[in-house]
């Protein structure tokens, strides 16, 4: 069974998929997501303002700029969440972005935040999102590569029709071990219909997961694809968004990356890159 997997979206019927984002497992029973299919580099890391009320969708939040943590970074970052509930930001290629925790205090080195362990996820709403524009200049799926595809027909469409949808948000939720729902098998698709998103007063949308397994993590991933609208200043790009330290009655902070860092009004902020940063 997989310790890593590749997902990858096929953006219409006739055309090739594209390759958005890996997930791997780790060696503390956590799990990390990356986007390692793309050309940009500089990013954007922050620790974004949130409150419980106004969560929505992944990356979805709602605070003032200068309460909003955040640095630049010159490489791509992957976001890692560890079985004791540390979440937190590091380099794709290890030792580029300060990462980790104090051994002593057991605050985070880089941008981190403590939010729920993995044996009791949050599922009112996913744990890590990717959304991703411009798909053309992601890299296209070849045909020796090992991944899960989803297919158009498989999109969830969020306030606007297929005409108009220009972006995908990939819904990553958390399964312990201890939770062995029934699933189907279809189109190479581990599949599991859940009641998870909650709409208006007491109605809930029903979603079909795609499942995937992280064996030697013991946990189990449900993933499903939205499309919506967005509008960015870079033709092409991926916002990665992790899990946040809020909770119904107090605010708090969600994890967000931006690529490419035109995305994000940075003047004044400080860098979080070994050779530069003053974290070091």
């Amino acid at each position: 069974m997989h310790s890593e997997w590749t997902i990858a979206i096929r953006p219409a019927a006739e055309e090739r998929p594209r390759k958005i984002t890996k997930i791997i497992g780790l060696k503390d029973g956590g799990f990390s997501v990356l986007t390692p299919y793309h050309k940009a580099q500089s990013g954007f890391l922050c620790k974004a303002p949130v409150e419980y009320r106004i969560v929505r969708e992944p990356g979805e939040h709602q605070g003032r700029w200068e309460e909003t943590v955040g640095f630049t970074v010159e490489d791509r970052a992957k976001l890692s969440y560890h079985t004791d509930g540390f979440a937190q930001f590091s380099s794709e290629k290890s030792g580029r972005i300060i990462s980790g925790r104090d051994p002593t205090t057991g605050e985070p080195k880089g941008l981190g935040l403590i939010t729920h362990p993995l044996d009791k996820p949050i599922w009112s709403g996913p744990s890590v999102g990717v959304t991703v524009w411009g798909i053309h200049e992601f890299e296209e799926v070849q045909e020796h590569d090992e991944v899960l595809v989803f297919e158009p027909n498989q999109f969830y469409y969020r306030s606007c029709t297929p005409a108009q949808a220009n972006s995908w948000i990939l819904s990553i939720y958390v399964f312990p071990k201890r939770v062995v729902p029934p699933l189907r098998f279809e189109q190479g698709h581990y599949l599991l219909d859940v009641a998870l998103e909650g709409l208006n007063g007491p109605l809930v949308s029903v979603v079909r997961l795609s499942v995937v397994h992280l064996p030697k993590e013991e946990i189990s991933l449900g993933l499903f694809v939205n499309r919506t609208i967005t509008d960015f200043p870079s033709r092409s790009g991926w916002i990665l968004s992790g899990p946040g330290d809020y909770t119904e009655g107090r605010k708090g902070y969600v994890l967000m990356g931006f690529y490419p860092r035109n995305l994000i009004p940075v003047a004044g902020r400080g860098a979080l890159d070994r050779i530069k940063s003053p974290l070091r």
